[in-house]
């Protein structure tokens, strides 16, 4: 993964609950202190679905993947995945950092894809 951007949640000291760092407590036991973990290189695929209908900024793909990864050490996210074809729950991917399309203002939109390997 690029050491700039990272996919990272927050653990709570307390009782270990992995979380969105949006979050000010523990969505568990509402203790107020995290330690910050990065996800790991590798993922495996949970679930998915195609998109047959994406919304407008994907104006561009009659349909795409979406899916929901858990890595290695529980952290889980969902994404698009770089294909459509033989996707299977439990696959191993990778994510990679990339722009995913222009918003509805022009502007251009980078966030983790995941790829089969």
């Amino acid at each position: 993964m690029n050491s700039e951007e990272k996919i990272e949640w927050n653990k709570c000291n307390n009782c270990g609950f992995l979380q969105h760092k949006s979050h000010l407590r523990c969505l568990n036991c509402k203790h107020t202190e995290f330690s910050l973990i990065e996800a790991s290189e590798t993922c495996k695929l949970l679930t998915y679905t195609i998109l047959k209908a994406p919304p407008a900024e994907f104006r561009d793909q009659n349909s795409y993947a979406l899916g929901v990864v858990e890595f290695k050490n529980g952290i889980k996210a969902l994404g698009q995945i770089i294909t459509k074809e033989n996707l299977k729950t439990g696959m191993k991917l990778k994510p990679i950092y990339t722009k995913i399309c222009d918003n509805l203002d022009g502007k251009k939109v980078y966030t983790y894809v995941f790829e089969p390997f």
